[in-house]
Protein backbone atom coordinates (compact mmCIF):
# COMPACT_ATOMS: atom_id res chain seq x y z
CA UNK A 1 0.00 0.00 0.00
CA UNK A 2 2.87 2.41 0.84
CA UNK A 3 4.59 1.35 -2.83
CA UNK A 4 1.25 1.76 -4.10
CA UNK A 5 0.76 5.39 -2.80
CA UNK A 6 4.08 6.26 -3.17
CA UNK A 7 3.74 6.01 -6.73
CA UNK A 8 0.49 7.57 -7.21
CA UNK A 9 1.96 10.74 -5.55
CA UNK A 10 4.64 10.60 -8.06
CA UNK A 11 2.37 9.93 -10.94
CA UNK A 12 0.15 13.29 -9.70
CA UNK A 13 3.29 15.11 -9.62
CA UNK A 14 4.38 14.03 -12.91
CA UNK A 15 0.91 14.96 -14.54
CA UNK A 16 0.78 18.58 -12.51
CA UNK A 17 4.35 18.98 -14.13
CA UNK A 18 3.55 18.25 -17.39
CA UNK A 19 0.05 20.76 -16.91
CA UNK A 20 2.14 23.57 -15.70
CA UNK A 21 4.13 22.78 -18.75
CA UNK A 22 1.24 22.86 -20.74
CA UNK A 23 -0.65 25.81 -19.50
CA UNK A 24 2.57 27.96 -19.42
CA UNK A 25 3.65 26.94 -23.19
CA UNK A 26 -0.74 27.51 -24.18
CA UNK A 27 -0.23 31.18 -21.96
CA UNK A 28 2.82 31.64 -23.97
CA UNK A 29 1.37 30.54 -27.41
CA UNK A 30 -1.59 32.98 -26.74
CA UNK A 31 -0.38 35.91 -25.08
CA UNK A 32 2.33 36.07 -28.44
CA UNK A 33 -0.55 35.85 -30.91
CA UNK A 34 -2.97 38.40 -29.24
CA UNK A 35 0.06 40.73 -29.05
CA UNK A 36 0.32 40.09 -32.93
CA UNK A 37 -3.17 40.75 -33.23
CA UNK A 38 -3.23 43.63 -31.38
CA UNK A 39 -1.26 45.20 -33.82
CA UNK A 40 -3.56 45.53 -36.43
CA UNK A 41 -6.89 44.63 -34.45
CA UNK A 42 -9.54 46.07 -33.85
CA UNK A 43 -9.77 48.12 -36.90
CA UNK A 44 -11.31 50.92 -35.13
CA UNK A 45 -11.97 51.87 -31.52
CA UNK A 46 -14.71 50.07 -29.17
CA UNK A 47 -16.25 51.84 -26.81
CA UNK A 48 -18.57 51.43 -23.67
CA UNK A 49 -20.60 54.28 -23.76
CA UNK A 50 -18.58 57.30 -23.94
CA UNK A 51 -15.64 55.36 -22.45
CA UNK A 52 -13.04 53.45 -24.85
CA UNK A 53 -12.11 50.34 -24.15
CA UNK A 54 -8.18 49.94 -23.98
CA UNK A 55 -6.04 48.90 -26.49
CA UNK A 56 -8.76 49.82 -29.51
CA UNK A 57 -7.94 50.20 -32.07
CA UNK A 58 -5.01 48.37 -32.51
CA UNK A 59 -1.31 49.66 -32.57
CA UNK A 60 -1.06 50.31 -36.46
CA UNK A 61 -4.40 51.72 -37.22
CA UNK A 62 -3.85 54.12 -34.12
CA UNK A 63 -0.57 55.39 -35.12
CA UNK A 64 -1.29 55.13 -39.07
CA UNK A 65 -0.47 58.90 -39.73
CA UNK A 66 2.62 58.44 -38.20
CA UNK A 67 3.72 55.14 -39.50
CA UNK A 68 2.72 57.33 -42.45
CA UNK A 69 4.95 59.76 -41.94
CA UNK A 70 7.82 58.05 -40.93
CA UNK A 71 7.69 55.66 -43.76
CA UNK A 72 7.85 58.44 -46.02
CA UNK A 73 10.87 59.85 -44.34
CA UNK A 74 12.47 56.43 -44.58
CA UNK A 75 12.19 56.15 -47.74
CA UNK A 76 12.95 59.00 -49.17
CA UNK A 77 16.00 59.52 -46.95
CA UNK A 78 17.53 55.79 -46.92
CA UNK A 79 15.41 54.10 -49.88
CA UNK A 80 15.05 56.40 -52.60
CA UNK A 81 18.03 58.46 -52.47
CA UNK A 82 19.89 60.87 -55.12
CA UNK A 83 22.83 58.87 -54.89
CA UNK A 84 21.34 55.76 -55.30
CA UNK A 85 19.26 56.65 -58.42
CA UNK A 86 21.61 58.70 -60.05
CA UNK A 87 24.03 55.25 -59.44
CA UNK A 88 21.24 53.39 -60.93
CA UNK A 89 20.44 55.97 -64.21
CA UNK A 90 25.01 55.37 -65.02
CA UNK A 91 24.18 51.93 -65.34
CA UNK A 92 24.73 50.73 -69.13
CA UNK A 93 21.38 48.63 -68.77
CA UNK A 94 19.45 51.46 -68.12
CA UNK A 95 20.99 53.45 -71.18
CA UNK A 96 20.51 50.68 -73.10
CA UNK A 97 16.50 50.54 -72.09
CA UNK A 98 16.09 54.09 -73.09
CA UNK A 99 18.03 53.70 -76.06
CA UNK A 100 15.93 51.02 -77.42
CA UNK A 101 12.55 52.61 -76.53
CA UNK A 102 13.89 55.59 -77.86
CA UNK A 103 14.56 53.77 -81.15
CA UNK A 104 11.15 52.14 -80.85
CA UNK A 105 9.38 54.81 -80.69
CA UNK A 106 11.27 56.67 -83.75
CA UNK A 107 10.14 53.30 -86.13
CA UNK A 108 7.04 53.72 -85.29
CA UNK A 109 6.79 57.36 -87.35
CA UNK A 110 9.67 56.34 -90.26
CA UNK A 111 7.54 53.50 -90.70
CA UNK A 112 3.99 55.21 -90.49
CA UNK A 113 1.02 55.42 -93.47
CA UNK A 114 -0.26 58.04 -91.83
CA UNK A 115 -0.17 61.42 -93.88
CA UNK A 116 0.98 64.55 -92.62
CA UNK A 117 -2.39 65.72 -92.84
CA UNK A 118 -3.77 63.04 -90.78
CA UNK A 119 -1.50 63.69 -87.88
CA UNK A 120 -2.08 67.18 -87.91
CA UNK A 121 -6.11 66.52 -87.84
CA UNK A 122 -5.48 65.17 -84.43
CA UNK A 123 -4.38 68.12 -82.97
CA UNK A 124 -6.22 71.06 -84.95
CA UNK A 125 -9.16 70.98 -87.21
CA UNK A 126 -8.63 72.13 -90.72
CA UNK A 127 -4.96 72.19 -91.14
CA UNK A 128 -4.27 73.27 -94.44
CA UNK A 129 -6.40 76.01 -94.23
CA UNK A 130 -4.58 77.32 -90.92
CA UNK A 131 -1.32 76.42 -92.13
CA UNK A 132 -1.92 78.39 -95.17
CA UNK A 133 -3.56 81.17 -93.12
CA UNK A 134 -0.18 81.26 -91.35
CA UNK A 135 2.30 80.62 -94.03
CA UNK A 136 0.59 84.35 -95.93
CA UNK A 137 1.07 85.90 -93.03
CA UNK A 138 4.86 85.09 -92.47
CA UNK A 139 4.94 85.83 -96.11
CA UNK A 140 3.53 89.50 -96.02
CA UNK A 141 5.67 90.51 -92.27
CA UNK A 142 8.88 88.77 -94.26
CA UNK A 143 8.04 91.21 -97.30
CA UNK A 144 6.76 93.65 -95.24
CA UNK A 145 10.19 93.93 -93.68
CA UNK A 146 12.24 93.58 -96.79
CA UNK A 147 10.46 96.50 -98.72
CA UNK A 148 11.55 98.77 -95.83
CA UNK A 149 15.07 97.63 -95.91
CA UNK A 150 15.23 97.88 -99.69
CA UNK A 151 13.12 101.11 -99.50
CA UNK A 152 16.23 103.12 -97.91
CA UNK A 153 18.64 101.31 -99.69
CA UNK A 154 20.17 103.11 -102.28
CA UNK A 155 19.96 101.24 -105.81
CA UNK A 156 23.84 100.72 -105.91
CA UNK A 157 22.94 98.69 -102.83
CA UNK A 158 20.43 96.87 -104.03
CA UNK A 159 22.02 95.99 -106.99
CA UNK A 160 25.43 95.12 -105.75
CA UNK A 161 29.04 96.04 -106.93
CA UNK A 162 28.46 93.40 -109.78
CA UNK A 163 24.80 94.41 -110.86
CA UNK A 164 26.13 98.20 -110.71
CA UNK A 165 29.28 97.23 -112.81
CA UNK A 166 27.39 95.53 -115.24
CA UNK A 167 25.34 98.58 -116.06
CA UNK A 168 28.08 101.04 -116.36
CA UNK A 169 29.94 98.60 -118.88
CA UNK A 170 26.44 98.99 -120.84
CA UNK A 171 26.33 102.47 -121.77
CA UNK A 172 28.83 102.80 -124.07
CA UNK A 173 27.14 99.97 -125.79
CA UNK A 174 24.11 101.49 -125.07
CA UNK A 175 25.29 104.97 -126.73
CA UNK A 176 26.28 103.57 -129.52
CA UNK A 177 23.13 101.61 -130.57
CA UNK A 178 21.08 104.64 -129.13
CA UNK A 179 23.40 106.37 -132.24
CA UNK A 180 22.94 103.84 -134.55
CA UNK A 181 19.10 103.85 -134.79
CA UNK A 182 18.94 107.84 -134.54
CA UNK A 183 20.97 107.43 -137.52
CA UNK A 184 18.65 104.89 -139.31
CA UNK A 185 15.39 107.01 -138.07
CA UNK A 186 16.88 110.11 -140.30
CA UNK A 187 18.47 107.80 -143.26
CA UNK A 188 14.49 106.13 -143.38
CA UNK A 189 11.56 107.73 -145.49
CA UNK A 190 9.44 108.41 -142.06
CA UNK A 191 12.69 110.26 -140.60
CA UNK A 192 13.05 112.14 -144.04
CA UNK A 193 9.28 112.99 -143.32
CA UNK A 194 9.50 114.09 -140.16
CA UNK A 195 12.53 116.50 -140.80
CA UNK A 196 10.82 117.67 -143.64
CA UNK A 197 7.48 118.93 -141.44
CA UNK A 198 10.00 119.88 -138.68
CA UNK A 199 12.02 122.44 -141.29
CA UNK A 200 8.68 123.70 -142.60
CA UNK A 201 7.38 124.58 -139.23
CA UNK A 202 10.29 126.61 -138.32
CA UNK A 203 10.55 128.10 -141.53
CA UNK A 204 7.03 128.98 -141.37
CA UNK A 205 6.80 129.96 -137.53
CA UNK A 206 10.40 132.31 -137.86
CA UNK A 207 10.29 133.31 -141.85
CA UNK A 208 6.39 133.74 -141.83
CA UNK A 209 5.27 134.04 -146.15
CA UNK A 210 7.86 136.20 -146.98
CA UNK A 211 9.77 136.79 -150.00
CA UNK A 212 12.98 134.56 -147.96
CA UNK A 213 10.30 132.24 -146.82
CA UNK A 214 9.55 131.59 -150.50
CA UNK A 215 12.50 131.26 -151.42
CA UNK A 216 13.61 128.90 -148.78
CA UNK A 217 10.40 126.80 -149.53
CA UNK A 218 11.72 126.15 -152.74
CA UNK A 219 15.48 124.58 -151.68
CA UNK A 220 15.48 121.12 -150.42
CA UNK A 221 16.88 121.70 -146.74
CA UNK A 222 16.55 118.74 -145.53
CA UNK A 223 18.85 117.04 -148.48
CA UNK A 224 21.47 119.79 -147.13
CA UNK A 225 20.63 119.09 -143.13
CA UNK A 226 20.58 115.43 -143.40
CA UNK A 227 24.50 114.71 -144.30
CA UNK A 228 25.39 117.28 -141.75
CA UNK A 229 23.01 115.64 -138.82
CA UNK A 230 24.64 112.04 -139.94
CA UNK A 231 28.13 113.33 -139.84
CA UNK A 232 27.42 115.17 -136.29
CA UNK A 233 25.61 111.89 -135.55
CA UNK A 234 29.10 110.02 -135.87
CA UNK A 235 31.58 112.12 -134.80
CA UNK A 236 32.96 111.24 -131.56
CA UNK A 237 32.34 114.24 -129.41
CA UNK A 238 28.50 113.47 -130.07
CA UNK A 239 29.50 110.50 -128.96
CA UNK A 240 31.50 111.17 -125.86
CA UNK A 241 28.94 113.71 -124.99
CA UNK A 242 26.01 111.49 -125.27
CA UNK A 243 28.14 108.83 -123.40
CA UNK A 244 29.29 110.98 -120.30
CA UNK A 245 25.40 112.62 -120.29
CA UNK A 246 24.22 108.73 -119.95
CA UNK A 247 26.70 108.59 -117.43
CA UNK A 248 25.72 111.02 -115.05
CA UNK A 249 21.96 110.37 -115.76
CA UNK A 250 22.78 106.68 -114.57
CA UNK A 251 24.91 107.78 -111.83
CA UNK A 252 22.28 110.09 -110.49
CA UNK A 253 19.57 107.34 -110.65
CA UNK A 254 21.61 104.93 -108.89
CA UNK A 255 22.52 106.84 -106.12
CA UNK A 256 18.66 107.37 -105.56
CA UNK A 257 16.74 105.48 -102.80
CA UNK A 258 14.75 102.84 -103.87
CA UNK A 259 11.44 104.15 -102.20
CA UNK A 260 11.73 107.67 -103.72
CA UNK A 261 11.22 105.66 -107.27
CA UNK A 262 8.42 103.68 -106.73
CA UNK A 263 4.77 105.03 -106.16
CA UNK A 264 2.96 103.02 -102.74
CA UNK A 265 0.18 101.29 -105.18
CA UNK A 266 3.28 99.70 -107.05
CA UNK A 267 5.14 99.12 -104.21
CA UNK A 268 1.89 97.15 -103.30
CA UNK A 269 1.68 95.66 -106.27
CA UNK A 270 5.34 94.03 -106.25
CA UNK A 271 4.45 92.80 -102.75
CA UNK A 272 1.13 91.37 -103.80
CA UNK A 273 2.35 89.44 -106.77
CA UNK A 274 5.91 88.64 -105.13
CA UNK A 275 3.27 86.74 -102.59
CA UNK A 276 1.32 85.36 -105.04
CA UNK A 277 3.93 83.70 -106.52
CA UNK A 278 5.92 82.44 -103.64
CA UNK A 279 2.05 80.71 -102.09
CA UNK A 280 1.70 79.29 -105.56
CA UNK A 281 4.96 77.39 -105.65
CA UNK A 282 4.61 75.96 -102.14
CA UNK A 283 2.94 72.28 -102.71
CA UNK A 284 1.14 73.10 -99.09
CA UNK A 285 -1.64 70.04 -100.06
CA UNK A 286 0.59 67.59 -101.74
CA UNK A 287 3.17 68.04 -98.29
CA UNK A 288 -0.21 67.41 -96.05
CA UNK A 289 -0.92 64.38 -98.16
CA UNK A 290 2.50 62.96 -98.40
CA UNK A 291 3.13 59.86 -95.95
CA UNK A 292 5.02 60.33 -93.24
CA UNK A 293 7.42 57.53 -94.25
CA UNK A 294 7.83 58.82 -97.11
CA UNK A 295 9.97 61.94 -95.23
CA UNK A 296 11.48 60.01 -92.51
CA UNK A 297 12.27 56.49 -93.78
CA UNK A 298 15.09 57.44 -95.70
CA UNK A 299 16.35 59.25 -92.26
CA UNK A 300 15.51 56.11 -90.02
CA UNK A 301 19.22 54.98 -89.90
CA UNK A 302 20.58 57.85 -89.54
CA UNK A 303 18.27 58.43 -86.61
CA UNK A 304 18.70 55.06 -85.04
CA UNK A 305 22.06 54.43 -84.95
CA UNK A 306 23.46 58.45 -84.74
CA UNK A 307 20.96 60.61 -83.13
CA UNK A 308 19.26 58.12 -80.44
CA UNK A 309 22.66 57.22 -79.24
CA UNK A 310 23.36 60.30 -78.20
CA UNK A 311 20.23 61.81 -77.29
CA UNK A 312 19.83 58.98 -74.97
CA UNK A 313 23.25 59.78 -73.13
CA UNK A 314 22.02 63.40 -72.73
CA UNK A 315 19.05 62.57 -71.61
CA UNK A 316 20.58 60.55 -68.85
CA UNK A 317 23.41 62.85 -68.44
CA UNK A 318 20.83 65.72 -67.65
CA UNK A 319 18.52 63.14 -65.35
CA UNK A 320 21.70 62.66 -63.31
CA UNK A 321 22.10 65.90 -62.88
CA UNK A 322 18.64 67.04 -62.26
CA UNK A 323 17.54 63.65 -60.01
CA UNK A 324 17.72 65.51 -56.79
CA UNK A 325 16.05 68.65 -58.22
CA UNK A 326 13.14 65.85 -60.09
CA UNK A 327 12.64 64.36 -56.78
CA UNK A 328 11.85 67.36 -54.85
CA UNK A 329 9.34 68.43 -57.08
CA UNK A 330 7.96 65.41 -56.98
CA UNK A 331 8.04 65.19 -52.61
CA UNK A 332 8.38 61.16 -52.77
CA UNK A 333 7.59 61.59 -49.02
CA UNK A 334 4.29 63.56 -49.76
CA UNK A 335 3.50 60.81 -52.53
CA UNK A 336 4.26 57.60 -50.07
CA UNK A 337 2.74 59.66 -46.89
CA UNK A 338 -0.66 59.68 -49.14
CA UNK A 339 -0.64 56.12 -50.68
CA UNK A 340 -0.23 54.51 -47.29
CA UNK A 341 -2.63 56.63 -45.68
CA UNK A 342 -5.01 55.44 -48.84
CA UNK A 343 -4.45 51.92 -48.09
CA UNK A 344 -7.08 49.74 -46.43
CA UNK A 345 -5.99 48.67 -42.67
CA UNK A 346 -7.23 45.18 -43.65
CA UNK A 347 -5.09 45.49 -47.15
CA UNK A 348 -2.22 46.87 -44.84
CA UNK A 349 -2.66 43.97 -42.33
CA UNK A 350 -2.39 41.43 -45.30
CA UNK A 351 0.47 42.78 -46.96
CA UNK A 352 2.56 42.69 -43.76
CA UNK A 353 1.34 39.22 -42.87
CA UNK A 354 2.01 37.81 -46.22
CA UNK A 355 5.58 38.78 -45.97
CA UNK A 356 6.22 38.35 -41.93
CA UNK A 357 3.84 35.42 -41.55
CA UNK A 358 6.33 33.01 -40.94
CA UNK A 359 8.35 34.92 -38.28
CA UNK A 360 4.63 35.70 -36.87
CA UNK A 361 4.71 31.95 -36.25
CA UNK A 362 7.89 31.95 -35.04
CA UNK A 363 7.63 34.59 -32.65
CA UNK A 364 3.56 32.90 -31.46
CA UNK A 365 5.78 29.18 -30.87
CA UNK A 366 8.62 30.99 -28.99
CA UNK A 367 5.98 32.14 -26.71
CA UNK A 368 4.49 28.83 -26.42
CA UNK A 369 8.26 27.31 -25.52
CA UNK A 370 9.22 30.38 -23.31
CA UNK A 371 5.51 29.79 -21.44
CA UNK A 372 6.59 25.76 -20.93
CA UNK A 373 10.22 26.79 -19.65
CA UNK A 374 8.55 28.73 -17.25
CA UNK A 375 5.86 26.35 -16.42
CA UNK A 376 8.40 23.49 -15.70
CA UNK A 377 10.64 26.01 -13.75
CA UNK A 378 7.39 26.23 -11.53
CA UNK A 379 6.66 22.61 -11.41
CA UNK A 380 10.85 21.65 -10.03
CA UNK A 381 9.99 24.80 -7.79
CA UNK A 382 6.75 23.02 -6.67
CA UNK A 383 8.50 19.71 -6.21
Amino acid sequence: RKERGSMQVEVDLVIKMIGMIIIGALIGAVTNHLAIRMLFRPLEAKYIGKYRIPFTPGLIPKRRDELAANLGRTVVKHLLTPEGISKRLQQPIVYEAITRMIQQEVQKWTRSTKTIREIAERFVANPEGKLQQQIEQRIDQELESMAVAIKTARLTEVLGEGGTTKIKTAIPGLVEALLHQTEQYFDSPAGKMKLEETVAQFIQSKLGGGMFGMLLANVNIVEMIQPELKRVIQGKSTHQFISEMVEQEVHTLLERTVGSLLEPETERQIIERMKSEIVTRIPLAALLDTPLHEFLEPLEVRISQEMVPMLSKQMVNRLIEQVEQIMATLDLETIVREEVDLLDTAYLEEIVLSISRREFRAITWLGGLLGGLIGMIQAILLI
